[in-house]
Order: C-alpha cells, then sequence, then structure tokens
C-alpha cells in the first residue's frame, strides 16, 4: 500500500456541514480494482433519426449489438421532459476525470446530479450518449439552467472553465478558485491543459497497461509510469519554488541562515503551511490534479516518499469541504 493511500486515509477528513469523516475504502487487491460496479443511467433527448444513425454507425464499426437494456437506462432520463435547473453529470463509477468535474462544481455552490455509465454494456458508445458527447467518453455536462436551450459540454479541462466563467458572469464576482486577472487565468490554465494532456492521459495509460491490457507488456507499464513521474517532477519543482519563496517571506528572520544552509527550511513553521501553483490561494490548476492524485498509488507511486510537496498539495486539498462533498458522490440517479 503506498503511502498515498495509507497516509490520506489517516487524514482525518472532516465535511463542516455535518462533521462526519470521509476516507477511501480499504484496498481490496488488483482483481477488485478491476471489477465493474453496478451504474445507472439516463439520456439526453435527440432526434429519432439522428439516434438511429449513431447506433447503426456504432454496430457497423464495433460489429457488436448494443445492449437494449444499457439504452433504455439512458432513454428514460428525459423522459417526462428537461429538467430546468441545475446540471447533470455524466460519469463513471471509477473516473477521476468525472469526480474531477464534481470538485469544482461543488467548490462553486452548484447543484448537479450525477448519472453513471456502465461501460461493460456499451453506455458510453451508445447513441443516446454519443448526442451528448460524439467522443464517447466520461465526463459530459448538461447545463439545464439555460431557458433557452440545453447546453452540453464535454472534456474535463473544457468543461471547467466553463463552469468558472458562468459563475463569474452569473454573479459578478470572480469564484475564488478562479482569477479576473488575465495573467493568473493563463496560468491557471497552461496547468489545467497540462493536466488534461499530460498527467490524465498517462496514468491512465499506466493503469490501462498493469490492470486491463490482455497481454502483460513489462515495458508498456514502465513507459507510462516514468512519464507520470516526470510529470510529477514539474509539479513537484514549481510547488518546491513556491514553498521556498513562503518561507523566505514569511519566516524572514531565518531567511539568512536558510539561505546559507545553516538552517533547513524544514524546520521552519511554516514548512507544513498550503502552496498552491498559481498565486496565493487554491484554484482549478490544483484541483484539476487531486482526485488523480487520489488514485496514482495504484501504478506504484508513493507520493509522499517520492514527490513530498505534492503529497502535502494534495492533503490540503483533500481536506476542503467541497473536496470531500465531491468525493463522497453527488445525488445518482438510480
Amino acid at each position: 500500500m503506498s503511502s498515498l493511500a495509507s497516509g490520506l486515509r489517516n487524514v482525518h477528513i472532516s465535511d463542516n456541514s455535518n462533521g462526519s469523516d470521509v476516507s477511501r475504502p480499504q484496498e481490496a487487491g488488483d482483481q477488485q480494482y478491476k471489477k465493474e460496479l453496478e451504474p445507472q443511467g439516463r439520456r439526453l433527448t435527440s432526434s429519432p433519426s439522428q439516434l438511429k444513425r449513431l447506433q447503426t454507425q456504432y454496430e457497423q464499426e464495433t460489429k457488436q449489438k448494443l445492449d437494449s437494456d444499457s439504452v433504455t437506462r439512458l432513454k428514460d432520463f428525459f423522459a417526462n421532459g428537461p429538467r430546468d435547473e441545475g446540471f447533470t453529470l455524466i460519469s463513471h463509477r471509477s473516473a477521476p476525470n468525472g469526480f474531477k468535474v464534481a470538485v469544482v462544481l461543488s467548490e462553486l455552490g452548484y447543484s448537479y446530479q450525477t448519472i453513471l455509465l456502465d461501460f461493460s454494456k456499451g453506455d458510453q458508445k451508445s447513441p443516446e450518449f454519443l448526442a451528448i458527447n460524439p467522443n464517447g467518453r466520461v465526463p459530459a455536462l448538461i447545463d439545464h439552467t439555460n431557458l433557452e436551450r440545453q447546453i452540453t459540454i464535454w472534456e474535463s479541462g473544457a468543461i471547467i472553465l466553463y463552469l468558472v466563467e458562468k459563475k463569474y458572469k452569473e454573479t459578478g464576482v470572480c469564484p475564488s478558485i478562479w482569477s479576473k486577472d488575465l495573467v493568473e487565468q493563463s496560468q491557471m490554465m497552461s496547468w489545467l491543459f497540462f493536466q488534461t494532456s499530460g498527467h490524465s492521459p498517462m496514468i491512465g495509460q499506466a493503469l490501462h497497461f498493469k490492470y486491463f491490457h490482455a497481454v502483460n507488456v513489462p515495458s508498456a507499464i514502465e513507459r507510462y509510469t516514468d512519464e507520470v513521474r516526470r510529470v510529477y517532477g514539474v509539479v513537484e519543482m514549481a510547488l518546491s519554488e513556491k514553498r521556498e519563496a513562503f518561507i523566505m517571506e514569511l519566516d524572514a528572520e531565518n531567511a539568512e541562515s536558510y539561505s546559507a544552509g545553516l538552517t533547513p527550511m524544514s524546520e521552519s513553521r511554516y514548512f507544513d503551511s498550503p502552496v498552491w501553483l498559481v498565486g496565493e490561494k487554491v484554484s482549478i490548476a490544483d484541483l484539476c490534479f487531486v482526485t488523480w492524485n487520489y488514485v496514482v498509488d495504484r501504478i506504484g507511486i508513493d507520493l509522499k516518499t517520492e514527490y513530498p510537496e505534492v503529497y502535502k498539495w494534495t492533503k490540503h486539498m483533500m481536506r476542503r469541504p467541497a473536496v470531500v462533498r465531491a468525493l463522497k458522490g453527488g445525488p445518482v440517479t438510480e
């Protein structure tokens, strides 16, 4: 068991709303990790001709008939007409990218419900879901608050940017996890795009070759795990530089001793205080990493030992009430 899994389980994560504690479930072994959990799903209405065309295309390309129960569950979602409030997050029980969007929804105080697709039954390739996301991947988000038409957004990075900008325009107040400064916005987006293009895909590939690939390919596991380590090295360096600047500014009376190497910075009273990738507060630049950090022990990466600043950073995010609520899961469609 890696230090991230064990360490976060030992962190007392308290939800301020009810004082309850949340911890990651106990490890159940590699085979349990592979097991599909029973999900539920519903759908956004679309024209019958479009759905039929998508279904025919899918069946021709895959030589596989879509599971009728799966499609029926998706069709049920808007059987009584579209909603007129909140959001619907379409995800999967073990999808960090879906929980990543849930974290941002929670941080922004938005009301949402979650639909969980069943990949083993082809939900993600059903015409109902492809009408929402043509790429057939989770997450996808439906915004029911637009009075003229429902908005669908896919790709987690695009969803996050949509949500913070929407909140800004709705309230006239910049969300705390976003910025009204163009330079800070660009820095946050740099980290967001780095996470969506270089961090989560590499962890995903490492997990695939370690647990799901039909043939054991050690070189592939090593290649992707090494790339994940390289990515964490980039984040570790950025956080370490922020840590050093933070300590030198706030612990000025000892700055000379730190600079001369006479006193290690680990002795500073600010050594465990939170530091963030952009500015002086948590933002989408940080939050987009947290749910993937939560599972990286599965590929044998020990954050506490290998990347101590990333480990501390993750612990601080895991204690946030909005993150706790998101990891508990929003209302799930039955």
